[in-house]
C-alpha cells in the first residue's frame, strides 16, 4: 500500500532536510533567539546526531544556519552530539552537552567554546564531566546548567541499575571540572513517583517564575519515550549550601501525544519553552512514495510557550508573537453545527461557553470540550492545541494529512495563516 507524501508543516522551526529531535542551547544572544536541535543533516533518521542552528529576532521569522557542530572523529562525542544547554554567565559564549561515545550510549559531558558572534562555529570539545560510579548510577545525559546560591550547578537526567530514574547534582564553580555531588531527585520523592514514572529521567529543567519553581522532566520507559511532565516543589538550600528540591505537585505538560525533551530559557517577560515534536523516520529512498519528495525532513518543534507556575500547577501559553502568523484579510465565521475544511494550515479560535470542538483528519481525530475557549492552530501535519485557561496545551501530528475538517457545538472562526515568513 502506497503512503501518502508528508505535509511539512511551514510556521514550525525544522531544518529544510534531515532529521530533528530535542531542542538544544537555547539563548537570547544580542537581538536574536538561538535554538539549536539534535539533527541529522544526511537522512530523515535518527543517526549520528549534530547540532542543526535557528535563529529569529522574533521567535516567528526563523532563519536556518549551518549545522553547529557534528561528531568528532576520534572523539568523546563519535557517536553523537546529544541533549544540552547554553552555559549562561560565561565570559564567552559556550555550550555543554552529552557526547556519546559507541552504540552503549555511555556519554560524558562535553563543553564547546563558540567561536564568532554569530554562534555559528565552534571549538572542539573538552569533556567536563563523567558518569559517577557511585550511587549505582547506569547511564547519564542531558545536563541543565543554572545558578543557586551565588554558585553553578547542574542537573543531569539519570537511571540507576534497578531500572528507577534520577536526577544527579554536579557543581560546576570550575566549568572546566565538574564534580558530582550525588542524586538530587529519585523516585523516593513519593510525588515524583506518582506523577514521573519512567526507568530513566531525561532532559531536567528548571522552571524559575514569580509564582514559584518547577521542574521539567521527559520520561523514558525501557527505551521508550514517553512524555514530559512537570513537578511544582520547593527549591530550597540545605546547610552545605547546595540547591534542594522537594516536590509537592505533578502533571502533563502536554496533553497530545508526540511532545518530549523541551528545552526552557529563561527569558522576558516569562520562561520560554520549545519542546520536540516527534515523528518517525522517513526512508531515505522515497521510491515508496507516490511522489517524489526532493527534501525528506522528519520533525519540527513547537510554537514557543511562555511558562508561569500559578499556584501548584505550572501554566503554558502560546507566546503573543506566533499571532502575527493570522492573515488579517482572511478569515471566515463557522456557525454551530457547521464544518469546514482547513487546507493546511490555519487557526480556529473557539470563544468560551458550553460546546465541544472535533477535528478530523486522514487518521486522527480529536477533540473536548470548550471550555474557556481554544485555540487550535494547524500547520500541515502538525495541531497544536490551546485552551485558554492556561492548562495543558496539546500537539498531534498526522503523517499525510493534507486538510482537516473542523466541527463545532458553538459559533467559532478560522483565520488562514501567512505564507511561509522565513
Amino acid at each position: 500500500m502506497s503512503q501518502v507524501p508528508p505535509v511539512v508543516p511551514t510556521h514550525h522551526v525544522r531544518p529544510r532536510r534531515g532529521w530533528l529531535n530535542d531542542p538544544n542551547g537555547m539563548t537570547r544572544h544580542g537581538d536574536r533567539w538561538h535554538v539549536f536541535y539534535q539533527h541529522n543533516p544526511e537522512a530523515a533518521v535518527h543517526d549520528l546526531i549534530h547540532w542543526g542552528h535557528a535563529s529569529s529576532p522574533d521567535l516567528v521569522r526563523w532563519t536556518e544556519h549551518p549545522v553547529a557542530f557534528g561528531p568528532t572523529p576520534d572523539g568523546p562525542d563519535r557517536f553523537g552530539c546529544w541533549s544540552g544547554v547554553f552555559v549562561p554567565g560565561l565570559d564567552r559564549p559556550a555550550v555543554a552537552y552529552s557526547g556519546v561515545v559507541d552504540e552503549t550510549f555511555a556519554s560524558t559531558v562535553c563543553l564547546r567554546w563558540a567561536l564568532d558572534d554569530e554562534l555559528d562555529r565552534w571549538s572542539e570539545p573538552v569533556v567536563v564531566a563523567t558518569t559517577p560510579s557511585a550511587d549505582r548510577v547506569s547511564v547519564m545525559r542531558d545536563p541543565f546548567v543554572f545558578t543557586h546560591g551565588g554558585r553553578r550547578w547542574a542537573l543531569l537526567g539519570a537511571g540507576l541499575d534497578d531500572s528507577t530514574p534520577a536526577v544527579l547534582l554536579y557543581s560546576c564553580d570550575d566549568i572546566l571540572a565538574w564534580g558530582y555531588v550525588g542524586l538530587w531527585l529519585t523516585h523516593a520523592d513519593p510525588v515524583a513517583a506518582q506523577h514521573a514514572p519512567a526507568d530513566i529521567w531525561e532532559c531536567p529543567q528548571l522552571v524559575y517564575t514569580p509564582g514559584g519553581t518547577a521542574l521539567v522532566l521527559s520520561l523514558q520507559h525501557e527505551t521508550i519515550l514517553d512524555r514530559a511532565v512537570w513537578l511544582v516543589g520547593d527549591l530550597a538550600t540545605d546547610g552545605d549550601g547546595r540547591p534542594t528540591f522537594v516536590a509537592r505537585t505533578g502533571g502533563p505538560l502536554d496533553a497530545g501525544d508526540v511532545l518530549y525533551a523541551p528545552q526552557v530559557l529563561q527569558d522576558e517577560p516569562e520562561p520560554l519553552l520549545l519542546g520536540w515534536v516527534r515523528q518517525d523516520g522517513i526512508p531515505a529512498d522515497p521510491a515508496d512514495l507516490e511522489e517524489q519528495v526532493a527534501d525528506l525532513v522528519a520533525g519540527c518543534l513547537t510554537f514557543p510557550r511562555r511558562l508561569s507556575v500559578e499556584g501548584d500547577e505550572l501554566r503554558s501559553r502560546l507566546d503573543p508573537a506566533v499571532g502575527t502568523l493570522m492573515d488579517p484579510g482572511a478569515d471566515r465565521p463557522l456557525a454551530a453545527g457547521d464544518a469546514a475544511v482547513v487546507e493546511l494550515s490555519g487557526l480556529v479560535r473557539v470563544p468560551g461557553g458550553p460546546g465541544t470542538w472535533r477535528l478530523t483528519g486522514l487518521t486522527a481525530e480529536l477533540g473536548g470540550p470548550v471550555g474557556d475557549g481554544v485555540d487550535v492552530w494547524i500547520d500541515g501535519e502538525v495541531v497544536e492545541v490551546y485552551p485558554r485557561d492556561g492548562s495543558a496545551p496539546s500537539t498531534w501530528h498526522d503523517v499525510g494529512t493534507r486538510t482537516w475538517t473542523v466541527e463545532t457545538d458553538v459559533a467559532a472562526r478560522i483565520h488562514a495563516l501567512t505564507p511561509e515568513p522565513r
